[in-house]
């Protein structure tokens, strides 16, 4: 886990962080997420969410969904004041300790093509390029998609062979 400076503390979202990371997101997104989006993410099944605090404030978030051995990390944010402090970097290293404890095989996110400072941090964290999807963003921004693969079990590369099947 990144060290973070005192009191930094990390913790699943809750409702009550929902003016905050709505706050947050204003800051961070040119299309930011309804706040009405986070609400349904928190607590519902096959999610996985984070928040970050400095002496109570929310500093920053990470919401992601997981099933079939990918975990999709859909947001992440930092607060303005709070970037270049680890505190990514943190939130990160809880989505990389939670995909080793379901067993992931992969990572997923998309990243608009135009944020070079952040296609070069999930780079520096082991993701690479994946594809891309023309006009992603509600702008019309493409967004890059990065995969970062991990040690998790491995699915068979197709259907069993069927009975009779030869294989030819």
């Amino acid at each position: 886990m990144s060290a973070l400076p005192e009191p930094f503390t990390l913790r699943d979202a809750r409702h009550a962080d929902l003016d905050g990371i709505a706050s947050l997101e204003r800051l961070s997104f040119p299309v930011p997420w309804k706040p009405d989006y986070f609400e349904v993410e928190i607590g519902a099944p096959w999610r996985f969410n984070r928040v970050a605090l400095f002496g109570g404030t929310l500093t920053g978030y990470v919401f992601c969904a997981f099933a079939g051995g990918e975990v999709h990390v859909n947001k992440i944010a930092v607060g303005p004041a709070f970037r270049r402090q680890g505190v990514a970097s943190a939130l990160m290293d809880e989505v990389l300790a939670f995909s080793t404890r379901v067993n992931a095989e992969e990572i997923y996110l998309e990243v608009r093509i135009s944020n070079q400072p952040a296609k070069a941090f999930y780079a520096g964290l082991g993701f690479a390029e994946a594809g891309r999807r023309g006009r992603y963003y509600l702008d019309g921004e493409d967004a890059l998609v990065m995969v970062r693969k991990l040690a998790g079990p491995r699915r068979l590369d197709g259907p069993p062979a069927m009975k009779g099947d030869s294989g030819r």
